[in-house]
């Protein structure tokens, strides 16, 4: 009797740890391969642009403003419903630039082609001077914003960022540096736009500014470095990528449970 009380406890126990049947680790890629082309490595590949590719430097990606038609790449997935979120988990790293940052998507959730792209992650300007990371639901337009992270950043340090996609409720979160899901975020919504079925991670190379209301204006060029990228269904299988090498909050974490 007393082997089978153990017993149960110990399947009551796996059942109370063990992640949602529903909960999916989509993919992680920690970009270790060899310096150059991020194309053809981990199966990501070009869906816009045909000169400059993606870098792999140093185990990490790297791009930005580099000009136009400048590659821009994606790895794709299985496509996801429209009737649930995807998450996507990352570090990001702006190297120093000058001046106010042309406002530029670098990271967005997307379907398999060039134009359909949510949850785009932005450079802009922070009120008062300085940087930050922004997150729009889709497209933006002069009267179509985005939303701000709430406090400007520092230049050369690594950010973990998550970003999630709800195509129910047409909006897009941004986390910086969280803890948990419950940490805080700021989130962007856009009822015009109809719902996705995601199906890739793409990063961005641009140096034209995204048509934005004036007070994101902005005519510095700047470059970002890519690392340790999850996507998943679930906030903690996005973030359970491998951990980083470099200090961050989440990497942090993570190390504590291990």
């Amino acid at each position: 009797m007393k082997r089978l009380a153990t017993l149960l406890g110990v399947l009551a126990l796996a059942a109370v740890l063990a992640p949602p049947a529903s909960a999916i680790s989509i993919f992680a890629d920690g970009f270790a391969y060899a310096n150059g082309n991020l194309v053809p490595n981990g199966g990501w590949a070009n869906y816009s642009g045909a000169v400059t590719d993606v870098q792999v430097v140093g185990g990490r990606a790297t791009g930005g403003a580099i000009g136009n038609p400048s590659n821009d790449d994606h790895r794709l997935f299985a496509v996801q419903p429209t009737t649930s979120k995807t998450y996507a988990c990352f570090i990001a790293n702006i190297p120093t630039f000058a001046g106010i940052p042309k406002p530029i998507y670098f990271a967005e959730l997307k379907d398999a082609g060039a134009a359909a792209l949510v949850s785009r992650v932005y450079v802009v300007n922070f009120p008062g001077g300085g940087w930050t990371f922004g997150i729009s639901h889709s497209s933006t337009a002069a009267a179509v914003g985005l939303t701000r992270w709430t406090a400007p950043l520092n230049f050369n340090q690594d950010y973990t960022l998550v970003i999630n996609y709800d195509p129910v409720n047409k909006s897009s979160t941004l986390w910086v540096n969280p803890v948990t899901e419950f940490s805080p975020s700021v989130t962007d919504v856009n009822a015009a736009i109809a719902a996705l079925a995601v199906q890739g991670f793409g990063l961005r190379q641009s140096n034209a500014a995204s048509t934005l209301p004036a007070e994101f204006a902005g005519a510095a060029d700047w470059n970002w470095i890519v690392d340790n990228l999850g996507v998943g269904t679930t906030f903690d299988d996005a973030c359970s990528r491998p951990t980083p090498t470099r200090s961050t909050t989440w990497g942090s974490v993570k190390a504590i449970y291990r």
